[in-house]
């Protein structure tokens, strides 16, 4: 179980570094998500890395507004950008492993231990509205 945990919070870990956003739908932490406010408007946000560009940003708004539109004439309006930031819990190993008394003297291993840290990551957000 505690493996599971490492692997989940080592991959949370990487895929919330600083690299560039590539577009994707939401995947619990970045990409696009969106809210329908009528029957041909709708609320899209996206979430990205901070070192992915605002201009790229508002490209994927409008990408998905185009995907939503279909052959519609798609019009994103009203956007707004945003910071923020989000807090995850991973483990750092500790030390090395020590045999203490030595090995002459049937000394014991004292094994390697992992310690709980926070990382913080800053993200950004473009949001608008979307009409066609």
């Amino acid at each position: 179980m505690m493996k599971t945990v490492n692997l989940v919070a080592g991959g949370l870990s990487l895929a919330l570094s600083g690299c560039i956003s590539t577009y994707h739908a939401w995947d619990g932490t970045k990409g696009y998500q969106e809210e329908q406010l009528e029957e041909r408007q709708y609320r899209i946000s996206y979430v990205a890395e901070q070192a992915t560009r605002w201009d790229w940003l508002d490209d994927y708004l409008k990408r998905r507004c185009q995907e939503l539109a279909g052959s519609h004439v798609a019009l994103m309006s009203d956007i707004t950008h945003d910071t923020h930031t989000v807090t995850a819990m991973s483990s750092v190993a500790v030390g090395a492993p020590v045999i203490a008394g030595g090995n002459d003297f049937g000394g014991v291993m004292m094994p390697v231990t992992s310690a709980p840290h926070e990382v913080v990551f800053n993200l950004k957000k473009a949001e608008g509205r979307c009409s066609f």
